[in-house]
């Protein structure tokens, strides 16, 4: 074992490991090589029953120690204490991947960078740096419109499922008893436009407090008229016929085909 390596562990019992846990353990660890500019640095050793990862510079230059000092201030954010606000939102991206592979697994992440190390637990991850993480977001009024994947309406978590119509993206919002009565008339599949606070993370929606809303009713339309039925169709569409013929012509060829019809039921 180098002391010169990064290294990840997924500290779960071998016959734990799903194809799903080892893509997202391959990937939150190629995103922490990537944050400190590492993505060239060779795998010196992997495990994959385990799930067993580690990566060296092939040389120890001054780019080499920048990004241990990088991958140094991710191995801390273990250490929830320690953290400063100002590092959240620059590592949120992997902090919610190795979010979600503690979830799958149920267990415990381990880095390590040189002399540094640290565990990321299961419930660190989900209490501490997810609230972290709402803090350190900015947070601004603005408004944002959607439609509706998620809907629930308890006397304690009350929250919508929003995919914004902008970016596709999926935000949880969340409202107070106060707009009981408007989220009763709300479904799934409904439009709505939210206005509240918003929090954001490198432009990313995290989540809103909703302090209104509006339902985006189907828009009414007007009868068809025949002025907007005009230029539709070719002058030359009835083949030479008057309007009067063409409907006779028409009216004929609905009375054979029915005609035929019936004979091949017979």
């Amino acid at each position: 074992m180098s002391t010169n390596d990064f290294r990840l562990k997924l500290d779960c019992a071998q016959d734990a490991v799903t194809p799903r846990a080892l893509v997202q353990s391959v990937t939150v660890f190629a995103k922490m090589l990537a944050e400190a500019e590492a993505s060239d640095w060779r795998i010196s050793d992997m495990e994959l029953h385990s799930v067993e990862l580690a990566a060296t510079p092939t040389t120890m230059n001054e780019a080499a120690e920048r990004s241990f000092a990088t991958l140094d201030a991710i191995v801390r954010l273990s250490v929830r204490d320690g953290v400063s606000r100002d590092e959240v939102p620059r590592f949120s991206s992997i902090l919610s991947s190795l979010n979600d592979l503690s979830q799958e697994t149920g267990a415990d992440v381990i880095v390590s960078s040189r002399n540094v190390k640290g565990t990321f637990t299961p419930e660190g991850l989900s209490d501490d740096i997810k609230k972290l993480l709402i803090r350190g977001a900015r947070r601004s009024f603005g408004h944002v419109r959607g439609k509706v994947d998620k809907v629930i309406l308890q006397p304690r978590h009350r929250a919508i499922g929003l995919i914004d119509r902008v970016t596709q993206s999926r935000v949880d919002v969340k409202f107070s008893s106060e707009l009981d009565n408007m989220i009763s008339r709300i479904h799934v599949g409904m439009e709505i436009d939210v206005r509240g606070f918003i929090r954001t993370n490198n432009s990313a929606l995290l989540s809103m407090d909703a302090e209104a809303l509006d339902i985006i009713e189907t828009g009414h339309h007007s009868p068809v008229t025949a002025e907007d039925l005009k230029g539709i169709l070719d002058s030359g569409f009835t083949g030479g016929l008057s309007s009067v013929d063409f409907a006779s012509a028409l009216r004929d060829a609905a009375e054979s085909d029915g005609m035929t019809t019936g004979e091949n039921d017979e």
